[in-house]
């Protein structure tokens, strides 16, 4: 059974609502589904994690041709031939569901993608309606938007954030209310999650800002510095654009798993894929 909850802003057109259902089943999606299966699937010395997902759904404003990077669903190309036996089960989840046309978020929550048992959040955030010098306004509604999404994940060990951009500190110059400030999910909500015991991983757009390894770094020593959290690694996945995973363990029985599954994935097939950059303590303290 697929368990979605959503709680949807009058203020947005049903049309609007597809800043990643866009991008659902591109080649970006397959590593992050692929890496998700992997970190919650069970191991002999490990049960299975239950998943929970926000996607931090936003409207699509920008009518671009990203998430049309699916050519990799021809099996018979490069990069079918590469990717296809990483999890031949997810491809060919992404390749019908590319194929019916179909492509949504709610889409990947039922063809099979990730485990039945998952829990889905796809409910929109979003700030039209509201003056941009209303604070009080869009601090209320990205709350609300925000407690539904934990109340959908509440009963799940391991909670991955998907916003579009990646993540924030609290002290960034561009505050949780700002416009656009919806692409991002900042350090105080992964902190909730992490606080009743849900290990997070976050979702993070590399820029051009410095190389991956070090942005992987710099987001990683941002965790520590502002939750106090050592985080067990960033994972990279390059395929397309490089994107970066922030795992984020909430206790020390979730960091010693969650470690042991990123080395077998280092030893895996996988590992030609996605890269994992581990914490280093003394780049905190420089």
């Amino acid at each position: 059974m697929v368990l979605v909850a959503s709680l949807q802003i009058a203020s947005c057109r049903a049309d609007d609502l597809v800043m990643q259902d866009r991008y659902a089943g591109d080649v970006g999606d397959f590593m992050k589904l692929g890496l998700l299966r992997w970190l919650v699937a069970p191991t002999p010395f490990a049960p299975q994690h239950h998943l929970g997902v926000i996607w931090y759904r936003v409207p699509d404003q920008s009518h671009n041709a990203d998430g049309k990077h699916t050519g990799y669903l021809d099996p018979s190309s490069e990069a079918g031939q590469d990717l296809r036996p990483l999890d031949p089960e997810l491809y060919d989840h992404l390749r019908t569901m590319v194929a019916s046309g179909n492509r949504s978020v709610a889409s990947i929550a039922a063809c099979g993608a990730l485990p039945a048992a998952t829990r889905y959040y796809d409910g929109v955030l979003d700030f039209s309606g509201l003056a941009s010098s209303d604070r009080t306004s869009r601090i209320v509604r990205r709350e609300r938007w925000f407690h539904e999404a934990m109340v959908a994940v509440d009963s799940c060990s391991l909670v991955f954030v998907d916003p579009d951009n990646g993540l924030r500190r609290d002290d960034h110059a561009v505050p949780a209310h700002r416009n656009l400030a919806e692409k991002h999910v900042y350090l105080s909500e992964v902190q909730r999650l992490l606080e009743r015991g849900q290990s997070v991983v976050a979702y993070h757009h590399a820029d051009r800002s410095e190389r991956v390894p070090d942005q992987a770094q710099s987001r990683m020593d941002d965790i520590h510095d502002e939750l106090g959290v050592e985080p067990v690694a960033a994972v990279q996945a390059s395929r397309g654009s490089s994107r970066l995973f922030l795992v984020i363990p909430s206790n020390e029985h979730h960091r010693s798993e969650l470690d042991d599954r990123l080395a077998a994935l280092q030893m895996s097939n996988w590992g030609d894929e996605l890269r994992v950059h581990r914490w280093h303590r003394a780049s905190a303290m420089a």
